[in-house]
């Protein structure tokens, strides 16, 4: 079942192109065409993203991803998820995050959520462990980092499941991480 606020919030965004349709002049009406400009989005928040995690591990093994973000501005971030791809095959088994993080396999990854609000230059840190399959290849290959959003106000509660339905902007910042498997 769909979250009320999500329905609030389409209803937000599509008032305002609706009045300007019935507000429209006619199209009888002369109308100088102004040139077309390119808008280019920049986020809320950025995010400098470092990820560590050990060079080696045998086939079997545990590695565990200590992924570091800190905001870069120009705003406090208030709805980000830390995470991403893990290696094909691993599972995991432990998570060392912030109290009341949240975290959930979707489409794109193994994501988690604070309830944190990180002021610029501030960080938060969180360590996943997974548990690889023993046969695994010769490289265990993860992307992690943040996947921040940039939520209309009221829009607080909504997943990330109803934020990409609705088309809420959001941007990556990931770093590729591999680790040779031993046998």
């Amino acid at each position: 079942m769909r979250h009320p606020i999500s329905k609030i919030v389409a209803f937000a965004l599509v008032t305002p192109l609706a009045g300007g349709m019935l507000l429209a002049a006619p199209s009888s009406a002369a109308s100088a065409q102004a040139p077309a400009v390119a808008v280019k989005a920049e986020p809320y928040s950025t995010f400098a993203v470092t990820v560590s995690a050990p060079k080696k591990v045998k086939a079997g093994g545990k590695i565990t991803y200590k992924i570091k973000s800190v905001n870069k501005g120009p705003y406090q971030a208030d709805y980000f998820f830390t995470g991403g791809l893990l290696p094909k095959g691993s599972k995991v088994v432990k998570i060392a995050a912030p109290k009341g993080t949240t975290c959930d396999n979707y489409e794109d990854g193994f994501w988690c959520w604070t309830p944190d609000i990180i002021e610029v230059d501030d960080y938060e840190a969180i360590a996943i462990t997974v548990k690889l399959g023993k046969k695994s290849g010769r490289t265990a290959q993860a992307i992690l980092g943040v996947d921040s959003y940039d939520i209309p106000t009221g829009a607080e509660n909504l997943s990330r499941d109803e934020l990409e339905r609705m088309g809420i902007k959001n941007w990556f910042f990931v770093k590729r991480v591999k680790t040779s498997i031993v046998r």
